[in-house]
């Protein structure tokens, strides 16, 4: 039984933004924070404008000289990062302010950094290579999945090398300020939001099986899995007017967030890296797809915490059924709730994949994906990774 505590003979650190603003009406206070700057650039997409969601948002910095840059998309290309800090540069913006999905946040995030350092973008990727900080930066969701608001990592599509995902992990790429506002969820598409929502499951659940858990981010995976399997449905068929729903899944994305930014992640986060390269599956689908079946795979290796995740999702424990038994049964209460927000449970209802690649994707995802096979649970090799792929087809 979980009891809260972890190991006491270690000394344990987080990372976190310098602030978070969070609740209905939160973007508005972004007025406040904005005061002594004069001037904004903010990153976003067109959708999300179209849509209205940034518009609390523009509303909040209208003091301000404000530019913007709608030219960021799913799955976002490193030279896009640099076309926004060029346009940062040319509107002479003193704050970035990304408003949108993770790559949204992702983009402005690099652009407030390369806007400042006048260095190569792939120089800057993976680890500790981002030279120093970049301008003052203000990120806000209009999603509940990505976490990205409270992270401080960038991922990105590099288009020299097959639009192989990289990623650049900097403190440097923290916000000055995250403001979560579920009111700028309610446009969210049913579909969006059951994938982002799922996004947000795969982050708390593999936070807290990860080999690099600590106390601090178990009390937030096990509050993001309570609130998710609590609340994404309602959310996904009920979210233009349900804001009980849309609260508690905006703040689930967030702490799921700041969970897995100081956990890592898992074998999830890896076995979908190449179904998304390969086959450009939007990553939060391919999570939930994946998701029950690595569960299944781990429950061996953590029967008592994935039997925690199923008592968090509302499974009950039969009389005289074991953790192991009952981890098992989380797993399917993952897939039952995909198929309840209309993702399907199988990699081969995602498109036209070829069964014979599957041994290429093992090989992708040791490549690319290695850290988050290594904070796994349960050790892996790379035929692991192809039964998990047949199991999930």
């Amino acid at each position: 039984m979980f009891d809260g505590i972890g190991a006491i003979d270690r000394v344990y650190g987080i990372e976190s933004p310098n602030e978070v603003r969070y609740g209905m009406g939160a973007a508005s206070e972004l007025a406040g924070f904005a005061e002594g700057f004069e001037s904004a650039l903010v990153v976003t997409d067109g959708d999300v404008v179209e849509a209205g969601a940034a518009d609390t948002v523009f509303e909040a910095l209208s003091e301000l000289e404000l530019s913007t840059f709608e030219d960021v998309h799913p799955e976002p290309k490193l030279r896009l990062a640099e076309d926004a800090a060029e346009a940062v540069r040319e509107a002479e913006a003193d704050l970035v302010v990304g408003v949108g999905g993770g790559s949204c946040m992702d983009t402005a995030k690099l652009a407030a950094v390369l806007a400042d350092h006048d260095v190569p973008v792939r120089e800057m990727l993976g680890m500790g290579n981002v030279p120093g900080e970049g301008r003052p930066t203000a990120l806000v969701p209009t999603t509940a999945g990505t976490g990205s608001e409270v992270t401080h990592i960038g991922v990105f599509a590099d288009s020299e090398d097959g639009d192989n995902k990289k990623v650049v992990y900097s403190e440097h790429l923290f916000a000055d300020l995250a403001v979560v506002d579920p009111d700028l969820t309610r446009s969210l598409p049913p579909g969006v939001a059951a994938a982002t929502g799922m996004d947000a499951l795969s982050h708390a659940i593999e936070a807290y099986v990860s080999t690099l858990r600590t106390p601090f981010t178990d009390g937030l995976a096990r509050e993001a899995i309570g609130l998710i399997g609590d609340s994404l449905r309602e959310a996904v068929h009920q979210g233009a007017h349900n804001d009980r729903a849309r609260y508690r899944m905006s703040l689930a994305a967030t702490i799921a967030g700041q969970a897995f930014v100081n956990s890592g992640l898992g074998a999830v986060h890896a076995l979908t890296y190449p179904l998304g390269i390969e086959y450009g599956i939007g990553h939060g689908r391919a999570n939930a797809v994946l998701l029950p079946h690595v569960m299944r795979y781990n429950a061996p290796a953590e029967p008592a915490r994935l039997a925690e995740v199923a008592d968090l999702l509302g499974v009950e424990r039969r009389a005289g059924e074991s953790d192991l038994e009952l981890a098992r049964r989380g797993a399917d209460a993952v897939a039952a709730l995909n198929d309840d927000i209309g993702i399907p449970n199988r990699i081969s209802e995602l498109g036209d994949i070829d069964t014979d690649e599957f041994e290429g994707f093992a090989e992708v995802a040791f490549e690319h994906s290695k850290h988050n096979i290594d904070r796994n649970p349960r050790r892996m090799d790379r035929g692991d990774v192809i039964e998990l792929f047949e199991a999930a087809y």
